[in-house]
């Protein structure tokens, strides 16, 4: 069964304004910094929108990612793990208010670490976390495992692990506002596509240096570019990759860009006759022209990824492998050694299946000609890619009854920093049934041992044996054929110091705190 986000839940507050308490937090300079990304807020669901709001730095988690990608104190000013790798201590930041004024306390974040544990979405990182109990212990939150596992602190950078203040929740444990710790508060939410934020004036930490923000959401690539061009916004945090250009020539804006975690590729279900032999994915895998499409479509020849791990993930990323060339008569010999002959009309045939699927092609702007490119390239092999305009809706229904052949993905390898944690739930057994955008229905053996090791090794030198072990495998197995290294885009206007943007390779915040105007 597929677990599918709550859409437009009953909790989205439409129109509702937050008044806050405590002195005003508009800044004497009135001008509003105008943001917009490709996301709208689709519910107040922890499981839906968290990512969002942490990323506008309402809300905020006990440990967060730094902009470098290294794991650093947030609401948990430190951290430590007994010598067992059993029970881990988070020393609760003192002094932090939510935007309601009330006291942040570790007796507060052991009943918000209650409410993850019992999350119904399997996806969710901390829900997997092998907790047995979680206690106060003085100005500390003690976390018990069942057994070792040294991710402990990633998962807690997780977006759906924001600490929301008891205000928050409606009786049945829905979440009616958004009611955070971070240096913006919510002034007003409106629809999907508007958000007014103002910096909090109590905020722990080093406040914001921008007084008033809006955000606009949209997910039309076309209008996001569109506001950038006409400067209606000052930053557009996402521009997607195939505007990128378009945008700078504009003028009056620069492009920050940066490689991110993040791969765009084929996935196809393993357990089709289509692709349940490594050798018919790999046939696939060279049959692809990488540097052709990076350097065409995404303007950017060394986004052409050859292995799963881009360089966002050092630890991960293989600097010696060569690049994956195309190679249209190895492809074919493999495909005919997997049993693939060309039918009549050329599309290769097995046992009666042809070689043939449709493909579900999205409104991004780089997705059609990137379907249509992989379309004509694999035609020269024999196999044949019916190209269907769609959403995400019919490619998650294909998956859940069954008949889901290949698709696209963006899956991002650093939903927290270690990319064990998104690993683990295309993978590990328990949760890849749910993971929609991974591997859908493969399963090896060895690399669920690996990953089962990795997290409960104690000592470096066991972790980085597994770790070698799944760079191997994902890399020669291929459960997702990579492509394309996804960059993250920062379009920012004159208005703002163009240095003060910072640009996160792992997408974990926006950091508009951190923004100043230009003068």
């Amino acid at each position: 069964m597929i677990s599918r986000r709550t859409i437009l839940t009953a909790s989205l507050a439409l129109g509702v304004s937050f008044v806050a308490t405590g002195r005003s937090a508009w800044a004497e300079d009135q001008r509003i910094l105008q943001i917009t990304s490709p996301r709208e807020i689709t519910s107040l669901a922890l499981a839906d929108t968290s990512y969002h709001f942490r990323r506008l730095r309402v809300a905020e988690t006990l440990v967060t990612i730094t902009p470098a990608g290294k794991l650093a104190p947030e609401l948990a000013e430190s951290w430590s793990v007994s010598d067992d790798g059993l029970v881990w201590t988070f020393v609760i930041r003192s002094g932090v208010r939510f935007h309601d004024g009330t006291e942040l306390t570790p007796a507060r974040v052991r009943d918000a670490i209650e409410l993850m544990r019992k999350s119904r979405n399997n996806t969710e990182m901390v829900s997997q976390l092998p907790i047995s109990s979680v206690d106060v212990d003085g100005g500390a939150v003690k976390i018990t495992l069942t057994r070792p596992f040294g991710l402990v602190p990633d998962f807690f950078t997780d977006g759906p692990a924001i600490i929301l203040a008891p205000s928050s929740f409606a009786a049945d444990g829905s979440v009616t506002q958004i009611i955070g710790t971070g240096p913006y508060r919510v002034a007003k939410i409106e629809g999907k596509a508007s958000v007014d934020l103002e910096s909090f004036p109590d905020y722990w930490g080093e406040p914001a240096r921008i007084g008033r923000v809006h955000f606009t959401g949209t997910t039309s690539p076309d209008t996001i570019a569109n506001m950038a061009e006409a400067g209606q916004v000052d930053l557009v945090l996402g521009l997607p990759q195939a505007l990128r250009d378009r945008v700078a020539a504009s003028g009056g804006v620069r492009i920050k860009p940066v490689q991110t975690a993040r791969i765009l590729g084929p996935i196809y279900n393993a357990k089709d006759v289509r692709f349940d032999d490594p050798a018919e994915r790999k046939a696939v895998s060279i049959a692809l022209d990488r540097k052709g499409i990076a350097t065409a479509i995404f303007k950017n020849p060394d986004a052409a990824a050859n292995q799963l791990f881009s360089p966002a993930l050092p630890d991960w990323h293989d600097p010696k492998l060569p690049p994956i060339e195309r190679n249209l008569a190895e492809a074919k010999r493999l495909l005919a050694s997997a049993g693939w002959a060309p039918g009549p009309d050329g599309v290769l045939v097995q046992k009666g299946t042809r070689f043939s699927f449709p493909v579900f092609v999205g409104k991004q702007p780089e997705m059609a000609p990137l379907a249509q490119a992989i379309q004509a390239q694999l035609a020269e092999v024999g196999i044949e890619v019916v190209l269907e305009k769609g959403s995400q809706a019919p490619v998650l229904e294909s998956v859940a009854n069954g008949s889901f052949v290949f698709g696209f993905t963006r899956r991002n390898y650093a939903a927290v920093p270690d990319p064990v944690a998104t690993l683990l739930v295309d993978y590990a057994e328990a949760t890849s049934a749910q993971a929609v955008w991974g591997g859908i229905n493969y399963h090896n053996a060895d690399l669920e041992s690996a990953l089962q090791r990795y997290v409960s090794a104690t000592r470096d030198e066991d972790r980085a044996a597994a770790r070698d072990e799944l760079m191997a495998l994902s890399n020669s197995d291929l459960p997702v054929l990579p492509l394309i290294w996804y960059d993250y885009n920062v379009s920012i206007s004159d208005r703002v110091d163009f240095d003060s943007v910072p640009v996160d390779a792992l997408e974990v915040s926006f950091w508009i705190d951190r923004v100043k105007w230009a003068d």
